[in-house]
């Protein structure tokens, strides 16, 4: 968040007076209607001052993408804001079902909510198991045991283990020898914890050739396998695409975790064509991760209608270093939501028996 907008009927005069007694809250700009500051953290908050009369219009306004208003109120300018008491009147008056505050970015749900198509938004309680979780046999900060107890804690159906893979050796990734000891030890662990399920996976390095760094005997022995990029990231796009699309075609990738590579405020990401990795991911039966680590969020949600038009499936993941982790959930939740995806396009919201199913068939397709 680098901005709030914040509307309010106090006069400017009396929030500036307020605001003069914080300390460090520094004054950037000031104009007849907008007051701007700037926390001690960075953060900036703008105040809109406005006649009570026209709260719900400025709160509408500042609710939405420009887009979505300049469309709205050409399609819509009969609607008497002053009449209206809240924002869901505002759809009322324009004869729409109501489009939540999340949703109000792209022009396309204005048609979608016209023909009455709006699909139900998914929630939290929509996510039935942890799919991409580290432990401490790599860069986690928890035992399997305990990421598998306080994931049933939270009512969830199954963990995916998916810890570093052995090129990561800054994150303690993990060698062959490792990998069929930890399988054994989630064998021993499935009997005490069913009928919860550990799943076996592992977040795989896409290397510099787009190749997967474990050879087909070992990758055939997780259940799934994430494939991500960690290493060598300043890449022009021809460079990234070429490790992207070799790894999406290889048979033994699942799910292609944090598309781009970006941490946000801090790290762009690696320069990609997302239509020709959607189409790849759509060819070859890959999920596309929406990495909800809030230093992530990625791929981006701008994206995912494109995703979702060439019915690629998406899989909402915290990437969970501890079981305080699992909770990231709800930052993939409220970017999904923007871009109308649904429970029924999403991986993790799929139940055991249904998860277990949908591994088994992607294993018969693709003859691994």
């Amino acid at each position: 968040i680098n901005e709030l907008d914040i509307v309010t009927d106090a006069a400017l005069d009396m929030i500036e007076d307020k605001f003069s007694a914080v300390e460090d809250f520094e004054l950037l700009e000031k104009n007849e209607a907008d007051i701007l500051y700037r926390s001690p953290f960075g953060l900036k908050f703008r105040m809109h001052s406005c006649d009570s009369r026209k709260m719900i219009q400025q709160v509408f306004r500042r609710g939405c993408s420009l887009e979505f208003e300049t469309i709205f109120t050409q399609q819509f300018p009969s609607v008497d804001f002053e009449a209206c008491e809240n924002d869901e009147d505002i759809f009322k008056q324009a004869g729409l079902h109501f489009i939540p505050p999340c949703q109000r970015e792209m022009i396309a749900v204005i048609e979608s909510a016209k023909a009455g198509a709006l699909p139900p938004l998914i929630n939290v309680t929509d996510i039935k198991g942890i799919i991409h979780s580290h432990s401490n046999w790599s860069d986690g900060g928890s035992t399997i045991e305990d990421m598998a107890k306080n994931a049933m804690a939270k009512g969830f159906e199954y963990l995916v283990i998916s810890d570093h893979s052995k090129t990561a050796v800054y994150a303690q990734g993990l060698p062959v020898e490792k990998i069929y000891e930890q399988h054994l030890y989630i064998d021993e662990l499935n009997t005490k914890v069913a009928p919860f399920k550990i799943f076996k996976s592992i977040e795989s390095d896409i290397l510099n050739d787009g190749s997967l760094d474990y050879p087909t005997g070992v990758l055939s022995t997780f259940d799934l396998v994430i494939a991500s990029v960690h290493s060598n990231l300043k890449m022009n796009i021809d460079k990234a695409m070429l490790r992207l699309m070799n790894a999406i075609e290889n048979p033994y990738t699942t799910i292609l975790g944090h598309m781009t590579g970006r941490l946000l405020l801090s790290r762009k990401g690696y320069p990609v064509d997302h239509e020709r990795i959607i189409d790849a991911c759509a060819a070859n039966h890959v999920v596309i991760e929406l990495n909800a680590s809030p230093s992530r969020l990625d791929i981006d949600w701008r994206h995912l209608d494109y995703a979702l038009e060439k019915e690629v499936l998406i899989s909402i993941d915290p990437d969970a270093h501890s079981p305080e982790g699992f909770d990231d959930v709800k930052y993939g939740v409220l970017i999904a939501q923007k871009a109308m995806l649904t429970k029924e396009r999403n991986l993790s919201s799929y139940n055991l028996g249904e998860f277990e199913a949908y591994l088994q068939n992607r294993k018969r397709l693709k003859n691994i």
